[in-house]
């Protein structure tokens, strides 16, 4: 004998906070497709939602303290720049950011201030050209992945980690490009890679990291789990 079982009355319905709320409703990321209208129309006349926490998702972020100015929070893994990136953003900042400055974040990253919504999109095609993204950068999604400053400089180091950073950094964003398959996450995500022996990452306080470990003579990682 068969029994049918009614989900839909059985299933007990799970009530949402305001914020898995909006998530479920709108995918962050997609506030991308919408940022030439934004610029267009004004802080003022976006989506209070779109404004105050989906901009989050591509870095862009509002200041109720300055209104009509936005913070942008980069993307810099293992906070490593070149030369010509460094330009781009020199050019970027001194254009379009607040007394031609940056703060640098405990994150090995940058925040540019005093950002103004119709430049938005100007500024994202150059940093496009230069190989730089902000995108998932800020909410419940993956933030900047952390190594050794002195990666591929330390003569003590094990592993020169820099290339397996960016590895990383372009899976979660699909290559700076934002990536769905990780834009809706509880929380925010920390992620660190050390190469070196000094655990200069400080491993322990991220969600997750990976330090240097020999195995039967082969060299890999050990997992940390904060």
């Amino acid at each position: 004998m068969t029994t049918s079982i009614d989900t839909a009355n059985t299933t007990a319905k799970v009530k949402l906070n305001k914020f898995e709320q909006f998530k479920a409703d709108k995918d962050g990321l997609l506030v991308k497709h919408e940022l030439e209208q934004f610029a267009q129309m004004g802080w003022e006349a976006v989506d209070d939602t779109d404004l105050t926490h989906r901009l989050k998702w591509l870095g862009i972020f509002f200041r109720p303290v300055t209104p009509g100015k936005f913070m942008l929070r980069l993307r810099l893994p293992n906070g490593l720049l070149t030369g010509y990136k460094a330009r781009t953003l020199a050019e970027i900042i001194q254009r379009y950011g607040e007394d031609g400055s940056a703060d640098i974040t405990t994150r090995q990253n940058l925040q540019l201030r005093g950002i103004l919504l119709e430049d938005i999109p100007d500024i994202f095609r150059r940093m496009e050209a230069a190989g730089l993204t902000s995108v998932q950068s800020g909410m419940d999604n993956v933030r900047n992945i952390t190594g050794s400053p002195v990666s591929g400089l330390d003569a003590d180091e094990l592993i020169d980690t820099q290339g397996l950073v960016m590895k990383v950094q372009d899976m979660i964003t699909a290559n700076g490009e934002g990536n769905p398959a990780f834009s809706n996450l509880p929380r925010k995500f920390n992620i660190a890679i050390e190469g070196g022996r000094d655990n200069s990452i400080h491993a322990e306080i991220n969600d997750i990291a990976f330090v240097p470990a020999y195995r039967e003579g082969v060299l890999g990682f050990n997992v940390v789990v904060g």
